[in-house]
């Protein structure tokens, strides 16, 4: 992520802590000075740590790994929001609220609507599954019948916008309960929910 920058002087030079006798050693001062050209900018990075952290100061190239460090990116090469670092500040700036209200109605619609610029809408069936005795299976196929939990997503591209379904699939995983069956609608300009 970071790389060297040409001209940056380390705080903390080597040299300086090199016993008298070396000081003056040429081939001890040179390779001292070829490690604090790699040192720096470590040390400058170390020192500017707070500043990475804040949204308002944070490099774009460093957006990714603040992503991947609360959990809302599983590979800092695909990275959410189409890579837009605007859109990208903001959705880590509502991270937060997202993992509070992750896996709820409101928390999909929050979590599709951040990433993909879209409106959402989600439908739950509010059915329940359940097991008669303790450590039994739940109930899977006809015997679940309709009380299996599903939902419906539904979203509202604008007019003409095309949705990456295989992305707002990935959005959904992490977003959705794994027990949770689902269905998915891209609405047409001007159609209300079905």
């Amino acid at each position: 992520m970071r790389g060297t920058v040409d001209g940056l002087s380390s705080p903390l030079p080597l040299a300086d802590t090199l016993p008298a006798m070396l000081r003056a050693d040429p081939f001890a001062a040179g390779l001292c000075q070829g490690l604090d050209e790699v040192l720096a900018p470590i040390m400058l990075s170390l020192d500017s740590f707070p500043a990475y952290l804040d949204l308002d100061t944070t490099p774009d190239d460093m957006l990714g790994w603040l992503g991947a460090w609360v959990g809302l990116i599983g590979d800092e090469d695909e990275l959410p929001a189409g890579g837009d670092p605007e859109r990208l500040r903001a959705l880590l700036a509502a991270a937060q609220q997202l993992h509070i209200r992750r896996g709820t109605r409101l928390g999909i619609e929050r979590a599709v609507s951040a990433e993909l610029d879209v409106r959402c809408e989600v439908l739950e069936s509010g059915a329940a599954t359940w097991a008669a005795e303790p450590d039994q299976p739940l109930p899977e196929g006809e015997l679940a019948g309709e009380n299996a939990p599903t939902i419906e997503v539904a979203v509202f591209p604008e007019n003409g916008r095309q949705i990456d379904l295989s992305r707002l699939e990935v959005i959904l995983d992490a977003a959705t309960p794994a027990h949770v069956r689902r269905r998915v609608r891209v609405m047409q300009a001007g159609q209300d929910r079905p």
